[in-house]
């Protein structure tokens, strides 16, 4: 028994140098804590050892005094490692102030002991084939038992105590040292029960401690980070399946259970991996090889998109499993097509907006090369008067009707959409288009708007599309050209673009073009229609301006004046008229004839492009001309932008000394407010005031008395477009002061006119 005991202390005592070693270096409070438990553990250790073979009684009076001390001093440790570890502050002042006093008196009484044997005896026991010194029960030696294994209680409830205070997640950190507390508390009373000189009590707690500080280091962190770990993929938005290196299922996380509504054990077989093992076996990959791809998961309660990805797990180069990664991509892609939406539809239908039509139907065009299509647009006839009307809410009640029109009777092979306002367009396949069928769709779509007085017309207008390589808005222009040739034409409801409209296109592209050429290189000419009185009397003339095209000849104002509005060179070519004309005054100026005034147009750009007042003040300056001699021609429409300038402007014009004419009175675009607001000179009445009237008696009256009224506001009347001698007498009649119209003479260069009028 003695050798077997003597084994086991050994092998024990050969792994106490490691440990010591390990701790030694170590710098944490815990590592020095638990190295204060080994080395005591050692020599009490030791000294049990020696006592068996010691045969004499001084040397064993001398190693239990060895022995009592050594384990006295290893139950302090114990104390302060559970202090230690438990972070009890408080108790550190019970081990400083009682514990290590009380252990030092301790040891000082048991080598006192060695020599006079007042604390305890020893004496020879039998047993078994050999004698051994046992030590004798005293009051002092129960005391310090008492005291000894009191430390071991008190380190217990430390623990305990700390134990219940933790959640259930950190009571792991405490479980191993509660029992071996108690496993060595029972052990030791096992062993003072009982008359045996083999205390293996003392291998327990080398075990229990070096176990418990493993557990505390290495197993309890483990077990820690496993469940940290867990409950933070618990809280991942994403699912995690774990499986093992046979393919078993060990683990799935939170989001797979509540989406899934099953466990690890049934997660392989969910229709979600069959679908992704189905999609892995069609790519062809190795076994070791990743895959990633999309899966929809539908069930009772949700829908789902997820996208499933698998990783390796190594350890080295051998293979430890794998896991699964399931990514929740719903929201991401209810934003894309959100986003999608926003970018490719028009917010009020839902059809497809321009940019995006455009770019499906050069899509389509580039791949089919051999089926016809007309590009057609649509629009309603006079849509401001129904929101003018009705108001914008019902405008755009017509504007989804119109679109819902469109998606129920286009074919499948139908791209549409909307571009602006009320015109929609589509790209129809010529053999699917139907005129009656597409005029119907619209009015039929419309039958169910209650009260609604005013009839719909929609014009459409179509180019065939015949150019595959023409961007898709050129197109789209053509088709708007054939769409304005019916603008107001409320019969005919589809226009054709054809050769004659190509020809237009080619015509105003070049006129476009040719422009701002043509003001450069003096192309545009003054030309002068005079302005008499009713003897014929020459008083002045207006200025106009013609084209003097190189190749084409004289191209008349009604070709190009629009134009040169649309590239927004008006402002250019009034300016370049007014230096004609003001440089024409001083040429008959220095020739005498300073009683002839020459007018001028004033357009409603001019307001804002340059400083007007300026730019005239100027000219009359640079060429010593009268104001009185330009006259200055304007009409309604160039003054309702910015009117109390305009009219501030016109007035410091009239201060100097300028002549201004109210222009086109008449024609549509004048009416009594400008002779209410506006401070004129000169009235200008349009002859064609009198040939839209089918009562000529009527007009004649009202004529009349719109003469009668600018005699009475202090104007002159002038008439343009007289073409008769009956028109001379009945305005003469009327008290008009001027004429002008072909019946004189049409508007003639001025060479032409200089000749005519001065030689």
């Amino acid at each position: 028994m003695k050798t077997i005991f003597v084994i086991l202390m050994g092998i024990t005592l050969a792994f106490f140098p490691v440990g010591v070693k390990k701790l030694f270096f170590k710098k944490d409070s815990l590592s020095k804590r638990m190295l204060a438990v080994l080395v005591p553990a050692s020599f009490s250790l030791i000294a049990h050892c020696i006592l068996l073979f010691v045969t004499k009684e001084f040397p064993a009076y001398l190693v239990y005094a060895f022995y009592f001390a050594f384990a006295n001093w290893m139950s302090v440790g114990v104390l302060a490692f559970c202090v230690c570890y438990t972070n009890s502050d408080i108790h550190n002042k019970v081990i400083k102030f009682f514990v290590v006093p009380v252990s030092i008196i301790d040891t000082l009484l048991l080598f006192a002991n060695v020599f006079n044997h007042f604390l305890f005896t020893i004496h020879k026991i039998q047993y078994g084939s050999g004698e051994f010194f046992r030590y004798s029960f005293s009051l002092f030696l129960v005391g310090r038992l008492v005291f000894t294994y009191g430390l071991f209680v008190y380190s217990f409830i430390i623990i305990l105590k700390r134990f219940l205070k933790e959640p259930p997640t950190l009571r792991v950190k405490y479980y191993s040292f509660l029992i071996y507390l108690a496993l060595i508390t029972f052990i030791n009373i096992l062993y003072l029960g009982l008359d045996s000189p083999y205390n293996y009590s003392i291998i327990v707690y080398a075990f229990c401690f070096i176990s418990s500080y493993n557990v505390l280091n290495r197993a309890v962190p483990n077990i820690l980070i496993q469940h940290v770990l867990g409950r933070i993929a618990d809280e991942l938005k994403n699912g995690i399946v774990l499986l093992d290196n046979d393919g078993l299922c060990i683990y799935v996380n939170a989001f797979v259970k509540q989406n899934f509504e099953c466990g690890k054990d049934e997660i392989l077989h969910n229709e979600v991996f069959a679908d992704y093992f189905s999609r892995r076996k069609e790519a062809i990959l190795e076994p070791m090889d990743s895959f990633s791809c999309e899966v929809e998961y539908q069930s009772e309660r949700k829908r789902l998109t997820l996208n499933i990805c698998d990783y390796i797990i190594k350890d080295g180069e051998s293979i430890v499993g794998r896991y699964y990664l399931i990514e929740d991509i719903t929201a991401l892609k209810n934003q894309a097509y959100e986003e999608k939406l926003l970018r490719t539809r028009d917010p009020l239908t839902e059809l497809y907006n321009k940019e995006y039509f455009f770019e499906k139907v050069a899509h389509r065009l580039k791949y089919d090369r051999f089926t016809k299509y007309y590009l057609i647009i649509s629009d309603i006839v006079n849509f401001k008067l129904v929101n003018d009307l009705h108001g914008k809410p019902f405008g755009d009640t017509i504007l989804r009707r119109s679109a819902d029109a469109i998606r129920k009777y286009a074919a499948r092979d139908v791209i549409y959409g909307r571009l602006y306002n009320d015109h929609f367009i589509m790209l129809v396949p010529k053999r699917r288009f139907d005129e009656e069928v597409y005029a119907n769709a619209f009015k039929n779509d419309m039958s169910y708007l209650q009260n609604f007085s005013y009839n719909l017309i929609i014009h459409m207008g179509l180019y065939e599309i015949d150019d595959l390589t023409m961007p898709v808005p050129v197109m789209c222009d053509r088709a708007f050209l054939a769409l304005r040739s019916i603008k107001n034409d409320y019969k005919t409801a589809f226009a054709y673009y054809d050769d004659h409209l190509r020809q237009e296109v080619l015509k105003l592209q070049m006129l476009m073009n040719e422009l701002p050429v043509a003001l450069k290189t003096n192309q545009l000419k003054m030309y002068l229609q005079p302005q008499v009185t009713k003897n014929g009397t020459l008083v002045g003339a207006e200025a106009l301006v013609r084209w003097h095209h190189p190749i084409r000849g004289i191209i008349p104002p009604g070709e190009f004046i629009e134009i040169i509005e649309k590239i927004n060179i008006i402002s250019d070519v009034d300016r370049y008229i007014w230096e004609c004309a003001c440089a024409k005054l001083a040429e008959w100026k220095r020739a005498g004839k300073t009683n002839l005034t020459i007018s001028v147009n004033i357009s409603a750009r001019d307001f804002f492009t340059m400083n007007l007042l300026e730019t005239l003040v100027n000219l009359i300056k640079k060429y010593e001309i009268s104001p009185k001699s330009l006259n200055l021609e304007i009409t309604e429409t160039a003054v309702i932008y910015d009117v109390e300038n305009q009219l501030n402007v016109l007035d410091k014009l009239r201060e100097l000394g300028f002549i201004v004419e109210m222009d086109d009175f008449g024609s549509g675009y004048s009416s009594l407010n400008m002779l209410k607001d506006i401070a004129v000179d000169v009235l200008k009445i349009d002859m064609a005031f009198l040939q839209k009237s089918k009562d000529d008696a009527k007009s004649h009256k009202i004529l009349e008395k719109i003469i009668i009224l600018a005699k009475e506001l202090g104007m002159k009347v002038l008439t343009e477009g007289v073409e008769s001698d009956k028109q001379i007498d009945f305005l003469s009649a009327a008290g008009c002061d001027l004429f002008q119209g072909y019946y004189f003479s049409r508007p003639v260069p001025v060479n032409e006119f200089e000749e005519k009028y001065f030689r």
